[in-house]
């Protein structure tokens, strides 16, 4: 089995990579802060606390002009930064990880699932707030 090379509170580059609908590809480089190991399945569980590069290629390898390259696409990655996710160990070394374009546009949960709170605790949450007065909520 694969071995964590990064301990909590330690950082990494993790690399993304998404072939857009129209062919082309987006690439981008975060630093991930490690806040856990999982053992047991061979994961990180890390919270992309920067991004630091990216660029989007067409069909050939060719990076675009700024001018061309997909702005609602960008801005999908750029709300990344803060996200929480899970990673296995191997993604520690630098190499691309590949990812469908649904986990970036959400279609998928691969980005949100581990940033989402509970039902149980939505629940516990929206009782508790319906019983508090205004007072207490800060609401003076």
């Amino acid at each position: 089995m694969v071995e964590a090379n990064f301990e909590v509170g330690q950082t990494f580059n993790v690399q993304f990579v998404w072939r857009t609908r129209d062919g082309d590809f987006l690439r981008a480089l975060f630093q991930a802060e490690v806040l856990k190991l999982d053992p047991e399945s061979g994961k990180y569980v890390v919270l992309l606390n920067e991004f630091r590069a990216g660029r989007q290629e067409d069909t050939q390898g060719v990076m675009r002009p700024l001018d061309e390259v997909d702005k609602d696409l960008w801005a999908l990655v750029s709300n990344l930064e803060g996200r929480r996710i899970s990673v296995a160990y191997e993604a520690d070394d630098g190499r691309p990880l590949w990812l469908r374009i649904e986990t970036l546009t959400g279609e998928h949960n691969f980005f949100s699932r581990l940033n989402e709170i509970p039902p149980q605790l939505a629940r516990i949450l929206a009782e508790r707030a319906d019983s508090w007065p205004p007072e207490e909520l800060g609401d003076k």
